[in-house]
């Protein structure tokens, strides 16, 4: 693609194009199909720099776009021959070029953009000791939990944690499923509170709160808390990663 193209594109997607302007563009889309194509690279390009991937829906719809111009231009040896001839791929050339190039950016956003809560949200599975009369709801919270059914995980906890007194490790796990959730005050208060104390949890409240921050986007705040991580901590390492990301 040439740099003049790069600005009409622009000027284009931004309407900053008169209106003869925009009927001889559009004109172009539809009769010169290698203009068009390296107008959907351009354009899935631009939507992925002025997103900075706001959500994680919009980076894989990105990641599948420039996968799909990937497989579609850049073919495999084997894939270029048809009925004992070999097709020429000159005439491709620029588009593998150009996908080429969408493959390599895309893939420099994905690894050099803010890092993203998904990236870090690896949680322990929910493996309570079996107690009491609180059997059912044990096994409910588990299997909602492990199958990433937070809101219902939540309502077991929840269950569990006004029949059980101080029960760390059912507060922890009611604070994830609030992140989760997004109910970030809730689940702060738990983290905060956890952190603070002297249980075997404080630690990993700790870097769930950290991780809350990093959702929130609240990285000077997430910062923080990951430097409160000792080395001790199982979590030191995790936290010592996602600090170099920030």
């Amino acid at each position: 693609m040439k740099e003049d193209s790069y600005i009409l594109f622009d000027n284009y997607l931004n309407k900053e194009l008169s209106a003869s302007e925009i009927i001889s563009f559009e004109e172009k889309l539809n009769s010169d199909a290698d203009f068009k194509q390296e107008f959907e690279i351009y354009k899935s390009l631009e939507t992925s720099l002025t997103s900075k991937f706001e959500n994680e829906e919009a980076e894989k719809e990105l990641k599948n776009t420039l996968s799909k111009l990937g497989s579609k231009y850049i073919k495999p040896e084997n894939s270029i021959k048809k009925k004992g001839k070999i097709i020429s791929l000159l005439s491709n050339k620029k588009f593998m070029v150009a996908a080429s190039i969408a493959l390599v950016i895309g893939f420099f956003l994905f690894n050099n953009g803010d890092p993203v809560y998904s990236d870090f949200s690896n949680h322990n599975a929910l493996e309570l000791v079996v107690r009491g009369n609180n059997n059912d709801a044990i096994i409910k919270a588990q299997d909602a939990f492990n199958s990433k059914n937070y809101k219902e995980a939540l309502k077991q906890l929840t269950v569990l944690s006004e029949t059980s007194n101080d029960d760390t490790e059912i507060e922890l796990y009611k604070g994830i499923c609030y992140l989760e959730l997004n109910i970030y005050v809730e689940a702060d208060i738990i983290f905060d509170a956890i952190s603070s104390g002297n249980s075997t949890f404080a630690n990993t409240a700790s870097w769930y709160k950290a991780l809350s921050m990093l959702k929130q986007k609240q990285f000077e705040a997430c910062k923080y808390v990951l430097k409160t991580i000792p080395e001790s901590a199982a979590e030191y390492k995790q936290a010592q990663k996602l600090l170099k990301k920030l």
